[in-house]
């Protein structure tokens, strides 16, 4: 039973409307950002998130545009489709997935739950979740 409700909690975000997931991740990023801005030595939370939303799209080794657009409307940035590429592909190693984990397992339970939620969007944005994007899921989970 419970591997059908992850199952079923993995294509319930596949299955999301772009609106929803935009929206959803919004959501959760306005639960993490004043955490993560306490946390940055420049007070600017951002350079905390950044990780997560990169190694959360490299994991599956593809960067689409869905996901380019997506980024930009989470966030804002101003980089073109190549040169975020560039940025994410330096987060596709096992020890950025490592480093995210031990990360977010270091935040208090709400957070961490945000987190989750928050690289769910971004993993399911393109409507599909691969063997890598869900073992990485799973990973933050435990």
């Amino acid at each position: 039973m419970a591997n059908y409700s992850y199952d079923q909690l993995m294509q319930n975000y596949v299955n999301a409307p772009y609106s929803v997931l935009l929206a959803t991740a919004n959501d959760a990023l306005s639960q993490i950002m004043p955490v993560f801005n306490d946390i940055a030595k420049d007070g600017n939370g951002a350079s905390v998130v950044l990780p997560f939303i990169c190694t959360a799209i490299a994991v599956d080794g593809h960067f689409t545009e869905l996901e380019y657009r997506f980024i930009k409307d989470v966030t804002g940035v101003n980089y073109s489709y190549d040169e975020f590429k560039n940025i994410i592909q330096n987060y596709y190693t096992n020890e950025w997935v490592n480093a995210i984990d031990h990360l977010a397992d270091s935040c208090p339970e709400n957070i961490k739950t945000a987190l989750l939620t928050f690289c769910l969007t971004f993993v399911a944005v393109d409507e599909k979740i691969s063997r890598e994007e869900n073992a990485f899921i799973a990973k933050l989970m435990a």
